[in-house]
């Protein structure tokens, strides 16, 4: 089973690298963040983190049971399609995309790369986690998993551009973000 921490910490190296907890601008234009929380998608969650001064350790929970809570353990049964998964490279990786660009695009992207490989029953790609997902995930080489996810995941962003070439400026960060 990955672990939450391993999976955590990679995304707060993306959201956070110095684990400030700090209130930065974030688009659309008048959104805040604090280690990734958007105060435009998250006002509820985000006005509770805000209100503990920077510094205090209470804000560094809060981030964190945010993640583990709306994106770890975010499946209809309460547990966690994440923590099923067997390699935390994976893992970690697809957890990191979820935040990034959403759970359906993170979860179609690593079906996507599950099919890059020759399986006898592919997995359709509807951006939904089941047992048919994880199961095939665990069963291929981890390491190749994670190059055709990366792939996936950069091609994902590709398309986003191509069909809003106004997010042509995310590009560049999203591609590195993808390939890490």
């Amino acid at each position: 089973m990955s672990s939450f921490d391993v999976a955590f910490q990679f995304l707060m190296d993306n959201e956070d690298a110095a684990r400030a907890y700090a209130e930065v601008p974030d688009a659309p234009p008048g959104a805040h963040a604090i280690s990734g929380i958007n105060s435009a998608k998250w006002p509820f969650e985000y006005k509770i983190i805000a209100n503990i001064p920077q510094g205090n350790p209470d804000r560094a929970t809060l981030v964190e049971a945010f993640y583990r809570q709306y994106f770890w353990e975010n499946t209809p049964n309460g547990g966690s399609w994440y923590a099923q998964l067997t390699s935390d490279e994976v893992a970690k990786r697809v957890f990191d995309a979820a935040v990034n660009a959403g759970s359906v695009a993170a979860v179609k992207c690593l079906q996507r790369a599950c099919n890059s490989f020759p399986i006898q029953v592919p997995l359709i790609e509807d951006g939904g986690w089941g047992p048919l997902t994880v199961a095939k995930a665990n069963i291929l080489d981890p390491d190749s998993l994670v190059t055709a996810f990366q792939q996936a995941r950069v091609a994902h962003s590709k398309a986003i551009v191509a069909a809003n070439p106004a997010d042509a400026v995310y590009l560049a960060a999203w591609t590195v973000r993808a390939e890490r």
